[in-house]
């Protein structure tokens, strides 16, 4: 069982390590895979999310929410980026370092949660243990190739933002009816929707998959991936986010 606390830290320390060494010059380089947002607008959010969950903050979540809808309902897909659009905005004009302070002060908060020593606020749903985890591992992603920096190492936590997106793909495979899809990486197959036959394979890194998943990739890009049998019906889903358009993010 992999402990979630020692999976964030190691990449909140990767990714701090990082930050630390950027003046405040470079914190305003344009993150491709988020286009409205800098490096400092990424942490931004990131520390936000990392606070809301752990107080509970969470007005654009209010009534009926089903996070694992945000691909087909658009009041779901609203509240995330109103959610992510506060948690910006509230950090405005901030430094680099400060909010770097503030992350990795509210994160001693957050590990105890994600020990399962405490569990959330009652109004936050406990898939948000595995929302943190997907969060930090795509954003130090996106990150690293907005500043020209190798890939990072692939960790526990990467292995649980692959599990975490795999679960919300299984879910949208069965709603849409669609035959199974099977995931091969690392020697490994995994398969999403069901237990009938699989209607397609994707083989590709947990780097990739999860890039891919994480709604990093283009349809096209999706399409030149290394696949067996239909892949049609399965490239407008498997963006969690939904579609990529007209944008190479790494």
């Amino acid at each position: 069982m992999v402990d979630l606390s020692l999976a964030y830290t190691e990449v909140q320390e990767r990714l701090c390590a990082v930050l630390d060494e950027l003046n405040e010059a470079r914190a305003n380089t344009r993150v491709p895979a988020c286009p409205e947002w800098s490096v400092r607008d990424v942490v931004a959010h990131h520390c936000g999310l990392v606070v809301d969950m752990a107080s509970a903050n969470t007005p654009e979540f209010f009534g009926s929410f089903n996070l694992l809808d945000q691909w087909r309902d658009d009041e779901v897909a609203r509240a995330r980026d109103d959610l992510t659009g506060r948690q910006v905005a509230e950090r405005e004009g901030r430094s680099l370092r400060s909010l770097v302070s503030e992350w990795r002060e509210a994160t001693v908060a957050l590990l105890p949660i994600l020990r399962g020593d405490h569990p959330f606020p009652k109004s936050v749903p406990p898939i948000f243990s595995g929302v943190l985890i997907n969060d930090v591992v795509v954003h130090e992603g996106d990150i690293r190739i907005a500043l020209g920096l190798d890939q990072a190492p692939a960790g526990a936590a990467l292995s649980v933002a692959l599990r975490g997106y795999g679960f919300s793909l299984d879910y949208r495979i069965k709603m849409l009816g669609l035959p199974p899809l099977v995931l091969a990486y690392d020697g490994k197959s995994r398969q999403f929707g069901g237990d009938g036959a699989a209607g397609a394979t994707l083989s590709a890194t947990r780097f990739d998959l999860v890039r891919t998943l994480a709604s990093r990739r283009t349809a096209t890009e999706i399409l030149s991936l290394d696949w067996s049998g239909n892949p049609e019906p399965y490239v407008p889903i498997l963006p969690e986010y939904g579609p990529v358009r007209n944008l190479t993010v790494g």
